[in-house]
Parts: C-alpha cells; sequence; structure tokens
C-alpha cells in the first residue's frame, strides 16, 4: 500500500494527503476551485516573469567571439551586435 504524503495547498494552503501526484486529480492544489483560481490568475496576467533585462549587457564586453565555435551562437552574437 502507498504511504500517504501532505502537502499545503498552494492555493488556499488547506493540507491535503495524496498517494501519488498522479493520483491526486488536482495537485499540487487540494481541489480543483483552488486550481481554477490560479488558472484564472494565469489567464488575467496577475502572475509574471520577471527577469532584469540589463543583466549580461556588462558582460558583453568579456566574452571573447573567437572562442566560441558554434555556428548558431556565433550568428545569433553577430545578429545582436548589429542592432547595438
Amino acid at each position: 500500500m502507498a504511504t500517504k504524503r501532505k502537502k499545503s495547498c498552494p492555493e488556499c494552503k488547506k493540507r491535503f494527503s495524496y498517494a501519488s501526484v498522479s493520483d491526486h486529480k488536482w495537485f499540487p492544489f487540494c481541489s480543483e476551485r483552488c486550481k481554477l483560481i490560479d488558472l484564472g490568475r494565469w489567464v488575467n496576467n496577475e502572475y509574471a516573469f520577471v527577469e532584469d533585462l540589463s543583466r549580461g549587457n556588462d558582460m558583453k564586453d568579456q566574452i571573447n567571439f573567437d572562442e566560441i565555435e558554434d555556428p548558431d551562437v556565433r550568428a545569433a552574437l553577430e545578429e545582436l551586435e548589429g542592432e547595438l
């Protein structure tokens, strides 16, 4: 018999038990309601992946283009150089 595990729902924080991820219909949520609330937040753009776009610009001067052998990487870097 599978060991029951406990987890907190990321939406409502309620603790729930499950035997396996594949057997729990709404994992990692405790219920369909919590899963739909989370989905609604994604659809309404309430969540976002945020990345500092300036990060890495200071490193471009440190790139030795002669050491890059991958033709796709070289082409991408050359294209970027043309845009800057």
